[in-house]
């Protein structure tokens, strides 16, 4: 038998034609526009239809539909598109992916020969380079005149065709331009073009969870760049004195990267936003209420909304109202399961603080279940998020105290309050029989020490000094209200606008928050204890005598605080650096008051001089009572002697947390639960 067969250089030679001819077929494909644009089409959206594709492609007349099918039927043929029949989606194939690559590097590659330059713009874009929009963009955002603008422009353009690039970006643009801008001095113009950002290495870092401090996952990482972001924007919206009084020690700016967005606290009175909640066309994601039974609904709803736009803290008044309608017995579980429900929607780092105010005037069976469904909650949270104010007029029974023990034990927030409404934090409510809501702008605070250390010990002179820094301060708080109102009128803010209807109804109360009134006094101007406290009385005078001078409205009140905030550790640093060794060793300034079980036992004057501290600081005095180290029984001991005495404490016991499996068993800082020792400090 004979077989006949092709010579070697003859087989070759017609794979050789075969793959040419495919090839010549496939640069055919290629030639047309509108078969590219179906390959990218498939590339970015996956399979499609028939209809979704000839309507994607632009082919959306009848008329076209046969230029259509002429197109689609070459890319079939030649395998860079392939059909589903089962399901009648078309797709791209591994060929097709291959040829629109190509199709890339050619396009790119022409630009690059023409010796034209070229803009990857942040819209996703490539341009090419019009100097012509370098002008608009120095006109329109840094409001430079036109003459400027075209001077700017030139020797900007000078600089970019001196790189040895094709490409540009529009953020090596504008970097350009911007010391460009600052060679000719105009800072101020060029700060309204600086691009916000975050750098590459710590959004690497972060990305990486190097510090560990994506303690949430996704929504940390997404909340912390957004507050970097937004911290670096709002700095720009400050006058050059009180960004300088702020970076030196001076004055403390809080929370930046909310600082022109929404206001630090809120109170509202749930049993008014319960009568008069309507959510309309909103939140169409929440449920809808406004039955009785469904109650318990409110305070997850609430919190669900208003953690999005408050940054510190959340006051909800007569939380205790909303539940007194069930069973007696049945209470203090729908109000446990409100909480648990309500701390489901907080996603997210460092959300605001939620102060539930109940009275302790009315019924004590009522008061009893809500702290029993408090009771409930805290033990099933590691860390709760929820405080309890309690509202009192002289007493709280046996029963009350023993539980309000009980709790801190256990780990919850508990302030006590004789008459005035005042959040976990010692924010005081103004205008506190009112039922609208109040909008509390508290984010500022004044270095009292640094004062103090300019001062040379004269009293007169630091006085001075806090009254020159008292207007200025307070005039940032009302530019921080005004973009507050801003966001309003955009809409950025529906829940206070359109839920509970400020500013239309409620008010604003403006606190200029001090730090270090101790150290000042007694420390650094040397008063002794005795001569002191007058001095003590005459500074904070001498702040609310200025505050006098700004129109206190029904709808707008000024105050003086002394409150926990982010600032007094900063100070300390600063002043460290500026002065050197001090010759006060001060971990952290203090901002408020701190009275023992032992200062209770033993200091007949301190209850006297706390009333008249707590009427003095009209925005609000922190007092906390420390009870670490006490049993349950001594601990409610020192409860009723201080009820009598003080007119307002928060009750601190504190607690370790094992941040590797949140339990609160720690000895010689080892967890007995895990063996961890990475232990974190809470109360």
């Amino acid at each position: 038998m004979k077989f006949s067969y092709l010579p070697p250089s003859e087989s070759k030679r017609g794979v050789l034609e075969s793959t040419s001819k495919r090839v010549r077929m496939i640069f055919s494909v290629m030639a047309s526009p509108n078969r590219i644009d179906i390959l990218r089409i498939l590339n970015n959206k996956g399979p499609l239809t028939y209809s979704e594709l000839k309507s994607l492609a632009g082919f959306k007349s009848k008329k076209e539909s046969g230029k259509f099918a002429y197109h689609l039927r070459k890319l079939l043929k030649q395998s860079l598109v392939g059909l589903n029949k089962s399901e009648r989606r078309y797709t791209i194939t591994n060929l097709g992916k291959l040829v629109l690559n190509l199709a890339r590097q050619i396009e790119e590659k022409s630009i690059v020969e023409s010796g034209k330059m070229y803009v990857r713009t942040s819209r996703q874009t490539i341009e090419e380079f019009n100097s012509h929009k370098i002008i608009q963009s120095l006109v329109r955002e840094a409001n430079l005149s036109l003459e400027q603008a075209t001077k700017i422009t030139e020797e900007v353009e000078n600089k970019i065709y001196k790189l040895s690039t094709s490409y540009l970006t529009s953020r090596l643009l504008r970097d350009c331009v911007n010391n460009v801008l600052l060679e000719h001095g105009l800072e101020e113009q060029m700060n309204k073009l600086i691009r916000v950002g975050i750098p590459f290495f710590d959004l690497d870092k972060k990305l990486n969870n190097s510090d560990n401090s994506l303690k949430n996952g996704i929504n940390d990482l997404v909340v912390n760049i957004s507050k970097n972001i937004l911290s670096d924007y709002f700095v720009n919206s400050f006058q050059k004195d009180i960004l300088d009084m702020h970076y030196s020690g001076e004055i403390h700016l809080d929370t930046l990267g909310h600082w022109g967005i929404g206001p630090d606290t809120v109170f509202i009175d749930i049993e008014q936003a319960n009568k008069n909640f309507n959510l309309k066309g909103r939140f169409l994601f929440l449920p809808r209420t406004s039955h009785q039974n469904e109650s318990n609904l409110i305070l997850p709803i609430v919190v669900s909304l208003l953690q999005r736009e408050v940054s510190k803290e959340i006051v909800i008044e007569n939380i205790d109202k909303i539940f007194r309608h069930y069973q007696m017995e049945k209470i203090s579980d729908y109000f446990s399961l409100s909480l648990l429900s309500s701390s489901i929607t907080m996603q997210y780092v460092n959300p605001p603080f939620i102060t539930l105010v109940i009275s302790g005037k009315e019924s004590n069976e009522l008061l009893i279940q809500i702290l029993k469904g408090y009771d409930s909650y805290v033990q099933k949270v590691a860390l709760p998020n929820f405080g309890m104010s309690i509202n009192y007029a002289k007493s709280l029974s046996n029963e009350a105290l023993s539980l309000v023990a009980r709790i801190v034990k256990l780990g919850g927030k508990i302030t006590l309050s004789q008459e005035s409404i005042l959040s976990c934090r010692g924010i005081r409510k103004l205008n506190y029989t009112s039922g609208l809501p109040l909008v509390v702008l508290n984010s500022l605070t004044i270095n009292l020490p640094r004062l103090a250390y300019q001062s040379n010990k004269d009293e007169t002179y630091f006085r001075t000094k806090l009254a020159l820094l008292m207007k200025p301060s307070v005039n940032t708080l009302l530019l921080k209200k005004e973009m507050l109102s801003e966001n309003i009128r955009q809409n950025i803010l529906p829940t206070l606008s359109n839920v509970f209807g400020f500013p239309e109804i409620g008010s604003t109360a403006i606190f200029v928050n001090i730090a270090g009134l101790n150290e000042s006094i007694y420390n650094i101007l040397g008063y002794s204890r005795e001569s002191g406290f007058e001095t003590v009385k005459k500074v904070i005078k001498t702040a609310n005598d200025v505050l006098l001078s700004f129109p206190q409205t029904n709808t707008e009140k000024f105050g003086v605080s002394m409150i926990n905030d982010g600032g007094s550790t900063r100070f300390v640093d600063l002043d460290s650096d500026k002065f050197g060794k001090l010759t006060h060793d001060f971990q952290s300034y203090s901002q408020g008051v701190v009275v023992t079980k032992g200062m209770l036992e033993n200091d007949n004057s301190i209850s006297e001089n706390l009333v008249q501290l707590e009427k003095l600081m009209s925005g609000g005095l922190y007092i906390r009572l420390d009870t670490s180290n006490t049993s349950h029984q001594e601990l409610v001991n020192a409860l009723s002697s201080a009820i009598s005495v003080i007119p307002y404490f928060d009750i601190y016991e504190k607690h370790l947390l094992c941040l590797l499996c949140g339990k609160k068993d720690i000895k010689n800082n080892i967890c007995l639960n895990c063996g961890s020792s990475n232990i974190i400090e809470c109360n």
